[in-house]
């Protein structure tokens, strides 16, 4: 079996790789970045070869987002930051032969985290999405992240890439993500967020995010 991981630089997403590597899962790993971050490349570089993952893919969801800035209601960016990485996951997975979508997502940590958020987010594909960390709460993940190995690079800090900082009005900075809105919504209806991507031309978009894709190893 194959499955696409879809990274980050942080704590989560290198240990549900591990797990599903110990159950034989072949790891296919595929960062999704707002803007280029040499240092954030390379410290994803270095968990995804500390995982073991057979290939990493970069690919950039900066334009995507920046359309769905100027266009769209802020409250979903969340979700339609989730939906696009999962659509961008389902069109990379398929090109290399993966059987589903790994995250390191658990349920209730952030305003995409929560069940209705998921069931949201799920819709966007239809490849099976595996969240092997959805019961977890943060200390077992990071008690995980220490067995592994990969708990001390996940946490190593990193330059922010600062032209962000000028791309973010009507958004609150925050650590973990420089696009989170003042007020996420948690319980969104489907309809609703469907008909704010009804405003960009999300076909485009996606296949703009393929086409940016390049294999670092």
């Amino acid at each position: 079996m194959r499955g696409l991981l879809l990274m980050s630089s942080g704590i989560d997403s290198p240990v549900a790789g591990v797990m599903m590597k110990e159950r034989g899962v072949e790891i296919i790993a595929l960062h999704l970045s707002l803007l280029e971050n040499p240092a954030e490349a390379d410290k994803v570089t270095r968990l995804a070869r500390k995982i073991g993952a057979k290939k990493l893919v970069f690919a950039s969801i900066q334009e995507a987002h920046e359309a769905y800035k100027a266009k769209c209601n802020p409250r979903y960016t969340c979700l339609f930051c989730k939906r696009t990485m999962l659509r961008a996951a389902e069109a990379i997975a398929k090109s290399e032969g993966c059987d589903f979508i790994i995250t390191g997502e658990n349920m209730g940590q952030v305003a995409s985290q929560t069940l209705d958020s998921m069931k949201v987010t799920d819709d966007a594909v239809k490849m099976k999405i595996l969240r092997p960390l959805l019961g977890f709460d943060k200390t077992e993940t990071m008690a995980r992240a220490r067995k592994y190995g990969t708990y001390d690079l996940s946490i190593e800090k990193h330059e922010e890439a600062k032209p962000l900082v000028q791309r973010t009005q009507g958004v609150r900075l925050s650590p973990g993500c420089p696009f989170l809105p003042k007020n996420p919504a948690t319980r969104p209806r489907l309809e609703a967020v469907k008909a704010e991507e009804a405003r960009l031309d999300l076909v485009r978009l996606m296949e703009d995010v393929v086409k940016s894709a390049k294999t670092v190893y």
